[in-house]
This record gives structure tokens, sequence and C-alpha cells, in this order.
């Protein structure tokens, strides 16, 4: 991760339902604060009207990279996930949970 976000042809970002609190809080505890801080960009629930499935937190995303969406690589742990990654016409990858079924 750190040679990803250290590169500045890689854009690195998240996109979770979940309010800013909890994201924050989570992303410190499993990235540590500086990493955090140095994604390119961080779209959560309380960022957008409507959540997964719908695509708009990933075309929110792309649109502030500016990025094409087919230039887009998502992992996923959810189907709901998948289906709105898929749907803002981006690849995914699936990362099988209980949370998948």
């Amino acid at each position: 991760m750190d040679e990803a976000l250290n590169d500045p042809k890689i854009a690195v970002g998240v996109c979770s339902a979940s309010t800013k609190a909890a994201v924050t809080k989570v992303l410190d505890v499993t990235l540590g604060e500086e990493r955090r801080n140095k994604l390119d960009v961080c779209i959560l629930g309380d960022d957008v009207s409507k959540l997964k499935p719908d695509p708009l937190i990933y075309v929110t995303a792309s649109e502030r990279l500016s990025i094409d969406p087919s230039l887009c690589v998502v992992v996923e742990d959810s189907m709901v996930g998948l289906r709105a990654a898929k749907g803002a016409g981006m690849k995914c990858l699936i990362t099988y949970t209980k949370s998948t079924e």
C-alpha cells in the first residue's frame, strides 16, 4: 500500500457507506493516521445522497480524481458493493467474507 500511496501515477481512495466518524476510526487503527491522510480521495456515506448498490459513491470518487471509471479497480467485500462498482463502470475484485453472501 505504501508503494501505491507514494506513486503519483496511482490514486488510492476509500469509498464506504459508513459514517465519517466510524471510517476514520477504522482507518486510523488499520492504516494509521499518516497513511489515511495520504489517500487521494475518501468518499463516505455522509458525502453522498444515495448509498450502495447505487453507483454514486464510486462515480463521485472517479469525478474527484478526474479518472475515467473504466480505469478504476475497486476492492469490495459485498455483493451490494460489487453492484455499485459495476454500475459505475469499474472493474471490481471481491474478497469473500460472510457479508459477501
